[in-house]
């Protein structure tokens, strides 16, 4: 299928964890009152692919997650199951991922199509309509660690614990006065492949590669040119 998807900036924030979760709070340009680990971490990120880039309003805003708001679910489920008690009020709200959108969506004034997804590859589908329809789309992969280092261990099964938000800016044609950084082409379904797509690699290649990267996993797959 042929498309125009082009990336005009990107964040590949990352940070390996050893014995607690950073403080993202001071990190941010415009902090956010009753924020957990997850929202900053995901506002971190994309503050540096925006940087000072002023987005139009109706722009598009997904974010993509394997695990969602980890530490807010634990803290929750420990309230009601055993401590017999009602979690506290912004704790369960912070814990319904979509309130990361409504966060994002007011840190930089975007009014138009919000969506939580589950999978970075669910986002790229969504993200491709609204481009080819002269949307700006700023899109985003955010997973964050337990506080409890070795729940997470037992939970996940791994040593290296990493949390990540990635985001991609994207555009649906070049601008006359910024190149793009690369161009998102050849995007197709197919259901026969049971590959699994590597975010990381694709956020490796544009910090360091040039070429093309190729993104495959078990229905969708485009390339990326740079």
């Amino acid at each position: 299928m042929e498309s125009n998807m082009y990336i005009y900036a990107f964040s590949n924030h990352t940070e390996e964890v050893t014995e607690t979760l950073s403080n993202k709070k001071m990190h941010l340009k415009k902090r956010v009152n009753r924020a957990d680990n997850y929202i900053n971490l995901t506002l971190l990120g994309a503050e540096k692919c925006i940087e000072d880039t002023i987005l139009a309003p109706e722009s598009s805003l997904y974010v993509a997650s394997n695990n969602g708001n980890l530490n807010s679910s634990v803290k929750i489920l420990k309230d009601i199951f055993l401590n017999k008690q009602l979690p506290m009020p912004f704790t369960f709200l912070n814990g319904v991922n979509v309130s990361t959108l409504f966060y994002v969506a007011k840190h930089f004034n975007i009014k138009g199509k919000t969506l939580f997804v589950d999978r970075f590859e669910s986002a790229i589908p969504q993200a491709f309509v609204d481009v080819k329809n002269g949307k700006t789309v700023l899109l985003g992969m955010v997973d964050e660690a337990t506080e409890d280092l070795e729940l997470y261990r037992d939970r996940f099964q791994c040593e290296t614990i990493t949390e990540s938000s990635r985001w991609l800016l994207l555009l649906p044609q070049p601008q006359e006065d910024t190149p793009p950084i690369a161009q998102i082409i050849d995007i197709a379904w197919d259901e026969s492949s049971e590959e699994r797509g590597d975010v990381a690699k694709l956020f490796t290649f544009l910090e360091e590669g040039e070429g093309v990267f190729d993104f495959k996993q078990n229905s969708l797959s485009f390339r990326v040119v740079r």
